[in-house]
């Protein structure tokens, strides 16, 4: 089955204000972006932060060698920055958007590695689902080889996508173009039980990433498994109190404490941009409020990029500034090591998550992160130790019992 975008409503989607509050932010997954076939990664750069400007959290897994490797091994990477960042963020699930081949990738992890459980979306951007016959030229890349129409791998996958649709609902969507020159033919990019979005403009295989309309599309996408139901009565009370707090700034807009609680209501429901803009107000007016800082970090946190510098990152400034004002805040030194984590400074990481632990030893997140800190350095009576602790505080938690059980432990 296929569906014809339209243009036209597409672009009104993206460009409409939406009103607050809106329940769908509660429930959005954090976004691994993988990158196709010879795409360098500034290639991908407007998706991302388009993305990020409407406040999606979005982190790119860099594949080496421009993903002309091995299709399997870029999975594996995949996977284990998956297992990273839903321990490091606390995300249930992930949405992945893969561009091209980046989309086959990510296709692997999810039906051969066993990542389809962590998916609330697949979206597939110009993917060779059935190959494509311009690869040819390409031979001497093994990703190119990989993805050959009647290829042994792509049948493989297949096959196993076929049986993994008929035990569940695989939450797969692909988005392509008949303009596309790099999919040979386009129609391979069709996938037999997914949902299949066909651009019903003129765009080509670089336009699906670089487009407005098509960011309208995957906006939309990346928000529709959200459940309203149990948020609907919330919306509706808080939207009065956003109501009230709006009435109060705008007959004084330096009052420090409607400033605040305004934030932390854009913050609870996703607004971090919002919530960014009233800290930065109230913090130039009062620079010794540790839950201001405390707050916009942690919105900051969910804009940084992968190739951020630690030293000057703004999350981590902000969270410094917390430990600063208030040495004994647990909760600011497990948040920074998630920041330095994710900024691939594992051990700036490990030591702020041994001094959150010294100030709470019941943070059971800390010690859940720290084990898989002390896992990639291959410590692995460290990483059991901590697993345990999860359990002694969580006996329930499910990423300990599977990472115990794996090590063996």
């Amino acid at each position: 089955m296929e569906k014809v975008l339209s243009r036209k409503v597409w672009k009104e989607r993206y460009e409409e204000v939406p009103p607050p509050l809106s329940p769908a932010r509660r429930h959005r997954s954090p976004v691994v972006y993988v990158p196709g076939f010879l795409r360098l990664n500034v290639s991908s750069t407007t998706l991302r932060r388009r993305l990020k400007n409407l406040d999606f959290e979005v982190y790119m897994v860099r594949i080496p060698r421009l993903s002309t490797g091995d299709i399997r091994w870029g999975a594996r990477l995949l996977a284990e920055r998956m297992e990273e960042l839903r321990i490091l963020l606390g995300a249930r699930s992930l949405a992945v958007l893969g561009q091209g081949m980046g989309g086959l990738v990510a296709r692997w992890a999810a039906e051969k590695m066993g990542c389809h459980q962590w998916l609330s979306r697949l979206v597939m951007l110009g993917t060779p689902n059935g190959g494509s016959f311009l690869l040819y030229l390409f031979l001497p890349c093994k990703a190119a080889r990989q993805a050959l129409p009647e290829g042994s791998l792509l049948e493989g996958l297949n096959r196993e996508y076929k049986r993994l649709k008929d035990e569940r609902e695989l939450p797969y969507v692909s988005v392509y173009t008949p303009w596309d020159a790099v999919v040979v033919p386009w129609t391979r990019c069709r996938l037999e039980g997914a949902e299949n979005l066909r651009v019903g403009w003129f765009c080509t295989h670089a336009g699906l990433v670089r487009s407005r309309a098509v960011m309208a599309v995957l906006a939309d996408i990346l928000e529709e498994k959200a459940e309203h139901g149990e948020d609907a009565e919330r919306a509706r009370e808080d939207e009065g109190l956003l109501q009230e707090l709006n009435r109060v700034l705008a007959g004084d807009p330096d009052d420090e404490t409607a400033l605040l609680r305004r934030a932390r209501l854009f913050y609870d429901w996703g607004y971090y941009r919002l919530a960014i803009q009233d800290l930065n107000r109230l913090l130039r007016m009062r620079q010794d409020l540790p839950e201001a800082y405390m707050l916009r970090g942690g919105a900051y946190r969910r804009k940084i990029q992968y190739d951020d510098n630690p030293l000057y990152n703004r999350a981590i400034r902000d969270f410094s500034q917390v430990i600063r004002i208030k040495p004994g805040n647990a909760e600011a030194y497990y948040e920074r090591g998630v920041c330095y984590a994710l900024l691939n400074a594992w051990e700036e990481a490990l030591d702020d998550w041994d001094r959150a632990l010294i100030l709470n030893r019941d943070l059971f997140p800390a010690y859940l992160a720290r084990g898989l800190g002390r896992k990639r350095k291959g410590d692995i009576r460290g990483a059991v130790e901590d697993f345990t602790e999860v359990l002694r505080i969580n006996p329930d938690e499910p990423d300990a019992l599977r990472l115990l059980s794996e090590m063996g432990a």
